[in-house]
């Protein structure tokens, strides 16, 4: 009899307690529909515990998280713990199977965010350069354009100074055939003028020898004349 209430009391709380566990797992399929379909991703996160020994019963020392950067000390094949030591300079025991060479994902998009970073940066840098070398090339093309102009002008200055100074050798050397002209005509005047004080002087010396003549022919006539009337005038007496 006390055997019978037994199973009696058990098959009553076996009941009771699978009723309880349908009326949970009823309440646990309970869920909010989301008509968005939104996508979701498993993370990739796990926190290794930083032990003071190789056992699961030593105390945790640090909780690290996966990808972090551990430095290998030594290793306990048997227990499966190796001794590492994290970057902060704290030693601690951790399991070997969570240990890998390689980085993790996460590492690998950390570093590829660094070189793309870096690769913005560097792309930055580039593109200031190149407006900064497009500056100077335009600087450069309007200091090349002035100087084109200066050249230019400085070629018309040359071609007027060499156009004045085709005239003036032009006008030195008429001025030195004028000045030989002028040499020519004052050795001609010199002689015309040597010749003219030449005549000049025959001619007074005509004159004297004429004025001379004159006289001695005047003195001669009042010689003769004067004896002509004597003899005439004897003849007459004569006669």
């Amino acid at each position: 009899m006390k055997l019978l209430t037994q199973l009696g009391l058990c098959l009553i709380i076996a009941t009771g307690t699978t009723g309880a566990l349908a009326e949970q797992t009823a309440e646990g399929d309970r869920y909010v529909a989301v008509s968005s379909g939104e996508k979701r991703y498993v993370t990739d996160t796990l926190w290794l515990q930083l032990r003071s020994g190789p056992t699961a019963q030593h105390r945790i020392i640090q909780a690290l998280k996966s990808g972090e950067h551990l430095l290998l000390l030594g290793e306990n094949a048997d227990a499966g713990y190796s001794l590492v030591r994290t970057d902060k300079g704290n030693e601690g025991w951790v399991l070997t199977r969570y240990l890998d060479n390689e980085p993790t994902a996460r590492e690998h998009l950390v570093l590829a965010n660094r070189e793309l970073e870096k690769a913005r940066a560097e792309l930055s840098t580039a593109t200031e350069r190149l407006q900064a070398l497009e500056s100077e090339v335009k600087g450069l093309r309007s200091e090349r354009s002035t100087l084109e102009q200066k050249t230019e002008k400085a070629t018309q200055e040359l071609s007027s100074i060499r156009e004045v100074s085709s005239g003036a050798l032009a006008l030195d050397e008429k001025a030195r055939k004028l000045s030989t002209r002028n040499q020519e005509l004052e050795i001609q005047l010199e002689a015309m003028s040597a010749e003219n004080a030449q005549l000049r002087d025959d001619r007074d010396l005509n004159r004297l020898i004429y004025g001379g003549g004159l006289v001695f022919l005047g003195i001669l006539a009042g010689l003769i004349l004067p004896a002509l009337r004597g003899g005439r005038k004897h003849t007459s007496g004569w006669s």
